[in-house]
């Protein structure tokens, strides 16, 4: 007790320093030139692709979306996207505690209450054919933040326009462009054994431009906010080069490589044993952009990427898993601007291989490689049938097939969406719609011996959304989205394995950005969710009623500081009263910058500032468990770092 109480005092302690550092480079920033102070802007009103696939302002995208910019990133010193998204509106991460192996392989995150998420980068799946389970990424694929510009994360189903498994959402990562020479250096340490060493190089010049980047991160054992210790190693390593080249100002071409691996190992307090495992995942990307005139233009994409998975624990082979998939992705899109109209229509192609023989079920028994594809179509107009009212309208064929195995067929699928917008004002704008969406079973569910279903079918069911959005000035934004989600045919698991189930959805998500002067700007959300599914624990107390999120910024000359956070209220499921470490809990996030020259750059940050203790993920609810059965987060940490820039 003695022990938690001196941990939470020093990260007051350590909360404190931030706070004296960021007054003092304050004071130290009082000589900065008016230039300096002219230099510093906020942009609320950030432009998007992901709401329609052109480029929209957000006021304007007439979509639940939500935009973490690269100013962001850098005020809160975020070093992974899953640090980006905890506080977006509507967004919820179930992670296994802070053991950073078992999430390598497990981290889920739900949007609107759904599991099943797409997960873009530039556009461009990096998952496919996941089925239910698309919300569970390898985490080591996002630990590298310096590569990013933004992120985007669009709320409710996108089928339409992205294809199987957009139920939840969309997650959209835009990479960084190739503007300028420069080079960063980038070291951080802090508790937890935690250290983090960081390159990126990029330059340009005339036609070809470069970036290269690698990233070396280490985390160990850490402590809960009761002061409990748990078990933990895991070593990531990140590394990727991009080239573009500019045949003229109108048609670009891009090629790049990103590797990611991880290794990891550790102790499960809850099934008490050691568990091992790794993660490799290599990517090729080639895009294509052409703008043929001011109303038409393509861009051609190739990505392939290869994804090697091990997970293991000791005298527990019902955890024991090893992945080993390839990936080849191909998008093709034309978009035609006019006046009236704003069209998109393509072709995705996607293609998966279990690289690994295995022996299916369904089968006699003899080893095979099981693949699957699915070639769609689709065409989406947003018309502007009046002045100031908009009709949208989209169109989306499925075609799948599977190889490798027997069982069902996979059935191909037509989606639809339809939405109707009013621009009430030139700073009120009214839209309502409804959008399909269609998931296919994953490579996993439909083969694997001890839970496949090769009969399993593929998910189906629809959004219905009501949205506004309200821009007070150029300084105020505020949109509020209600939606209602209705799963006719969902993919679920029991004992037996998985099946088909039947589930909805419904709340409302709202926003308000802000800018408080020269100096400051804020964010801040609430998201409302009633969810239940067949066959689906997020009902068992997983499921948030409520959860508030925050941010706070401000930037001075060489200053730079920020709070964010969320609060979680818990809705409780009166089967399993005490199933966690608390209900509703508030997770706090300091960080503080000073620049001494243009050239470096001193950061800290203090993560879960008031050592709260909660937890994401619980054994308690099962016939098993006992009190306490559950995966601790992370108490209070800190990190310490320097950048320097040449």
């Amino acid at each position: 007790m003695m022990r938690n109480s001196y941990k939470k005092k020093f990260c007051l302690a350590a909360a404190s320093s931030i706070m004296a550092m960021s007054f003092a480079g304050y004071a130290f920033a009082a000589d900065a030139t008016a230039d300096d102070a002219d230099t510093m802007e906020f942009t609320l009103d950030s432009m998007v692709v992901t709401a329609s696939r052109i480029p929209t302002k957000i006021t304007e995208a007439k979509a639940d979306i939500s935009v973490i910019t690269r100013k962001d990133i850098e005020q809160m010193h975020m070093s992974s996207v899953e640090e980006v998204l905890r506080t977006v509106p509507g967004v919820q991460f179930m992670n296994y505690g802070g053991n950073g192996g078992m999430n390598a392989n497990m981290s889920g995150i739900r949007i609107n209450g759904s599991k099943e998420v797409v997960v873009l980068v530039d556009g461009v799946r990096v998952n496919e054919f996941q089925g239910s389970d698309s919300g569970y990424f390898f985490a080591a694929l996002t630990n590298n933040t310096d590569n990013i510009e933004r992120v985007e994360v669009l709320r409710g189903g996108a089928g339409t326009l992205y294809g199987s498994g957009a139920k939840g959402g969309v997650i959209n990562i835009i990479t960084r462009k190739i503007n300028d020479n420069k080079t960063s250096i980038d070291v951080s340490a802090g508790n937890f054994s935690t250290r983090q060493y960081k390159l990126n190089t990029q330059g340009r010049q005339g036609k070809v431009g470069y970036h290269v980047y690698y990233d070396d991160k280490h985390s160990g054992d850490f402590k809960d906010g009761s002061g409990k210790k748990w078990q933990s190693d895991i070593d990531s390593k990140s590394v990727g080069l991009k080239v573009n080249y500019d045949i003229t100002a109108d048609h670009k071409l891009s090629l790049s490589y990103d590797r990611t691996k991880s290794d990891f190992n550790g102790y499960d307090y809850i099934y008490h044993n050691n568990y091992r495992g790794d993660y490799k995942n290599d990517s090729i990307t080639f895009k294509d952009d052409l703008t043929l005139s001011d109303k038409w233009s393509n861009s051609f994409t190739y990505r392939r990427s290869n994804t090697e998975g091990k997970y293991a624990q000791n005298n527990h082979t019902l955890f024991n898993a090893d992945a080993d998939y390839t990936y080849d992705f191909i998008s093709d899109q034309v978009t035609y601007l006019t006046n009236r109209h704003n069209v998109v229509f393509g072709v995705d192609y996607a293609h998966g291989k279990d690289n690994a023989a295995k022996a299916l079920v369904g089968t006699s028994g003899k080893p095979a490689n099981f693949k699957m594809k699915n070639t769609s179509y689709y065409v989406q107009d947003d018309w502007k049938i009046i002045p100031h009212v908009t009709l949208s309208g989209g169109l989306r064929y499925d075609r799948p097939s599977n190889s490798g195995q027997t069982g069902a067929t996979l059935e191909s699928h037509t989606s639809k969406s339809y939405k109707l917008s009013w621009d009430i004002t030139d700073k009120d704008i009214l839209y309502a719609g409804r959008s399909d969406f269609f998931i296919l079973p994953s490579m996993y569910q439909l083969t694997n011996r001890q839970y496949g279903n090769a009969s399993l079918k593929p998910a189906y069911g629809r959004t219905s959304t009501i949205g506004y959005s309200k821009s007070f000035d150029d300084y105020n934004i505020f949109t509020f989205n209600w939606f209602e989600t209705k799963t006719e045919r969902g993919i679920g698991l029991t004992a037996a394995g998985y099946v088909n189930t039947k589930g909805m959805s419904r709340g409302w998500n709202a926003q308000f950005m802000t800018q408080l002067g020269e100096h400051w700007n804020a964010n801040i959300g609430w998201g409302h969710l009633y969810q239940y599914e067949d066959e689906d624990t997020y009902s068992y107390g997983y499921s948030p009623k409520d959860l508030a999120t925050f941010a706070v910024y401000y930037d001075y000359a060489k200053v730079k500081a920020g709070l964010d956070g969320y609060y979680f209220f818990r809705r409780v499921n009166p089967n399993y009263p005490n199933g966690w470490p608390a209900d509703d809990y508030a997770i706090f996030n300091m960080s503080a910058s000073y620049a001494p020259t243009k050239n470096i750059n001193i950061y800290a940050k203090v993560n879960n500032l008031f050592d709260k203790m909660y937890s994401e993920r619980t054994h308690v609810i099962y016939a098993t468990g006992r009190p306490g059965d559950w995966y601790s987060m992370p108490g209070c940490s800190f990190v310490l770092g320097m950048q320097v820039t040449f």
